[in-house]
């Protein structure tokens, strides 16, 4: 086993705290792995002696994480990645942070071997912004995937066995016995996924130069034609405030289920979701309309389900980290912030590029509408499918919209017939109605 002082080199912490770690029988073998965890566990609000006394009762939290830290003693100071890599030293601190790494204080084999491959992406051609760009996405979007396995198995496999009332090592050891495996399936999944993505990507570069191509016109570097669609569930915060955190989760999850479904089949992307909230992304206004009816229709077979919303619309944005900016996304966002109940307000630049009034759909207009940060009034239309939306109630309680002849309760009020999603939200009617009408 290596000296303290060795350790406490290894690890970047004073010899006199590495010292009290041993004193109090942290430092068992791997002692530098251990020392690391130690420090990382300290610099977040748990104290040694905290780990200790876990320790004393049989649960070496720490021992079960020892093989997934950085173990290697031989690291260099970040200074010393610029001139292993060849690469301008401010440059390496923009990609260091853009990578997500600006917690890590050294600098192992590993991190040399990316940062000459990013040098040498540079000197093939790729331009350094870009290269920027591409790290910011790969660090984002692994940091979310990473975290997700370990925080999903914690809260939903670990915890349900420490409910069951296993404890301690026991714990420890059922727990690894169902993440081992699991960690290897997770392994295999993101190289299947990347693929598939891959390929969607490709497909989509492909129609990207065929249009290109053919209109024969020059763009601004970074500049892409895209139809932007946001959609949202109005009235979910009454109905989290009356129903609660897990009934508006399991209603997020549902209209994620339908926004996935209609934008894959429209040919978009999702950009972003925030809450009950996403933006999408299409090559052509025809497909998000397209998928904004679709989602319409897909909603209206659910018997109890918050009224959606949206706004959409189409023209020149510049691409970035996977997303979309510009005046384009802010008309977008502005219009499906005057969508009221049911409504999918559209822009005259939308409307101009579909066909017009049809069978299929119909547009209606709303009038002008002053957007936050857009000179002058822009006109909407109300973008309608040709067949009549069914009849809906609204819940008084939680606003969801729902099906009168399918709903859980109902009572006359007023000469007025109420219909509710749950015997819950006619309890919380009954004894408070002056809250709700």
């Amino acid at each position: 086993m290596a000296d303290v002082r060795q350790i406490a080199e290894c690890v970047g912490e004073p010899e006199g705290t590495v010292a009290q770690w041993d004193s109090l029988g942290l430092l068992a073998e791997p002692a530098v792995e251990r020392a690391r965890l130690i420090g990382f566990a300290a610099r977040r609000g748990v104290s040694a002696a905290e780990i200790a006394e876990l320790l004393d009762r049989g649960q070496d939290v720490i021992g079960s994480f020892v093989e997934f830290v950085q173990a290697e003693c031989g690291s260099r100071p970040f200074g010393a990645l610029a001139e292993l890599s060849e690469l301008d030293p401010g440059l390496v601190r923009r990609l260091w942070i853009a990578a997500g790494l600006s917690d890590q204080r050294d600098v192992y084999d590993e991190d040399v071997e990316l940062f000459g491959g990013l040098a040498a992406a540079l000197r093939l051609g790729l331009p350094e912004d870009a290269l920027l760009q591409l790290v910011r996405v790969f660090g984002d979007a692994m940091g979310r995937v990473a975290e997700a396995q370990i925080r999903l198995f914690h809260l939903q496999v670990h915890s349900r066995m420490r409910a069951e009332g296993l404890s301690g090592v026991r714990l420890l050891e059922t727990a690894r016995a169902v993440s081992d495996p699991l960690t290897e399936l997770g392994d295999a999944a993101l190289a299947y996924f990347h693929r598939k993505a891959m390929q969607r990507a490709l497909r989509e570069d492909m129609i990207m130069h065929l249009t290109e191509d053919l209109a024969a016109e020059e763009t601004e570097v970074g500049q892409v034609s895209v139809a932007v669609l946001f959609a949202d569930l109005a009235g979910f915060t009454p109905m989290t405030e009356a129903m609660g955190d897990r009934v508006a989760a399991a209603v997020v999850e549902r209209f994620s289920d339908v926004v996935r479904e209609a934008t894959g089949e429209a040919g978009g992307r999702i950009i972003k979701q925030i809450g009950d909230e996403f933006m999408l992304a299409f090559g052509t206004a025809a497909a998000a309309v397209s998928c904004g009816l679709g989602l319409a229709e897909r909603l209206a077979e659910e018997p109890n389900f918050p009224a959606l919303r949206m706004g959409a619309h189409v023209g020149s944005a510049l691409y970035r980290e996977g997303d979309y900016l510009g005046t384009t996304v802010n008309i977008a966002a502005r219009v499906a912030g005057h969508a009221t109940r049911g409504q999918f307000l559209v822009t005259e630049a939308m409307r101009d590029q579909l066909p017009g009034d049809g069978q299929d759909v119909k547009f209606e207009p709303v009038g002008g509408r002053r957007l936050k940060g857009i000179q002058g009034e822009v006109p909407l239309f109300d973008l309608r499918a040709g067949t009549a939306r069914p009849g809906r109630a609204v819940d008084p309680v939680c606003r969801m919209e729902v099906d009168p002849t399918r709903a859980a309760a109902e009572l006359s009020w007023r000469e007025d017939r109420v219909y509710f999603c749950s015997d819950d939200c006619l309890r919380q009617f009954v004894a408070t109605p002056g809250r709700f009408v």
